[in-house]
């Protein structure tokens, strides 16, 4: 039986990607997403590299009844997330004796089977559920640290967040994200699809402290390099007159496709950008130019032919 990863894989519309980015401006999330896409649409190759960052949208306050210390994962409850690593590595600390509480947050997309799997491993994470962007980052702040057990990512913008809030990192040594932090800097990296080396990891960062204050110190450093604001002046280019279309390909229910579309309808706001943006379960708005967010690489029928239609030059960004 196929991964869920390799189901996406093999829906990866090549031919499609290929003639969206023929004639665009392109941009990529991280050199491993270039790399991934040029794999399949050569016309990738040429992608400059820009990563977003510190969320556009103002803050809110943060959940309430959290445990006095805690780690948090804030990520979708889906296989390539590696959530089932993380619980598995925590059942081992508190194994040896070590009980660290774990904080959730992010959309369900297992169908309650990541809560069932806690439950046989005797563990009771305090799952938030899906939370408004807005409220991730001051729970992030209140984190001992981020746990990121990715078994594959194309970025790891959680780890972007976190590194806003100056929050240290424990994260899979995958896709994009050894391009956004350095081992023993602001993160400690790890094997992803191992449990005991990221049990080990846990454990070092919850029992020093020092470590953690020298983490966040360097995190807060790390994050002046990576802005939502700064990414999105690059896509929009020199142009500001007349309506931008931010074009947020994956669906409007999706939580990385509305996080995505909030804070690129903020950003290109504060760069004095007219910006109106849809989903790909809708309707494109008319606008005099546009920036596609490559969330999802299939399906490109009905974008492209509204795109020549319009003769239209895209900016895409792949993420």
């Amino acid at each position: 039986m196929r991964t869920p990863g390799e189901r996406a894989a093999a829906r990866w519309d090549a031919r499609g990607t290929e003639r969206l980015l023929r004639s665009a401006r392109v941009f990529a999330n991280s050199r491993w997403t270039r790399a991934c896409v040029a794999a399949r649409a050569p016309s990738a190759r040429r992608a400059r590299v820009v990563y977003y960052g510190k969320p556009a949208l103002a803050r809110a306050a943060a959940p309430a009844g959290l445990p006095r210390r805690f780690i948090l994962t804030a990520a979708r409850h889906a296989e390539y997330k590696g959530l089932d690593v993380l619980l598995m590595a925590l059942r081992r600390l508190e194994d040896d004796g070590l009980a660290v509480p774990l904080v959730l947050c992010g959309q369900d997309d297992s169908g309650g089977g990541l809560a069932r799997f806690a439950a046989r491993l005797r563990l009771r994470p305090l799952d938030l559920g899906l939370l408004p962007p807005s409220r991730v980052p001051p729970l992030m702040g209140r984190a001992d640290f981020l746990v990121l057990p990715s078994r594959r990512e194309s970025l790891g913008g959680v780890v972007l967040e976190a590194l806003a809030a100056g929050t240290p990192v424990v994260a899979s040594r995958v896709g994009g994200i050894p391009e956004l932090v350095r081992h023993g800097k602001e993160a400690l990296l790890v094997p992803a699809k191992d449990p005991a080396a990221l049990a080990r990891a846990i454990a070092r960062l919850w029992n020093d402290a020092p470590l953690r204050e020298r983490m966040a110190s360097a995190a807060k450093e790390r994050a002046a390099a990576f802005t939502w604001r700064e990414a999105c002046a690059a896509l929009a280019g020199t142009r500001r007159d007349g309506t931008l279309g931010a074009l947020v390909w994956g669906d409007s229910r999706d939580q990385t496709a509305r996080a995505f579309a909030a804070n690129a309808r903020q950003a290109f706001a504060s760069l004095g950008q007219r910006c109106v943006s849809s989903f790909r379960d809708e309707a494109p708005p008319a606008a005099d130019r546009y920036v596609v967010f490559l969330l999802r690489y299939d399906g490109f029928g009905r974008l492209n032919r509204f795109l020549e239609s319009r003769g239209a030059a895209p900016t895409v960004y792949l993420c």
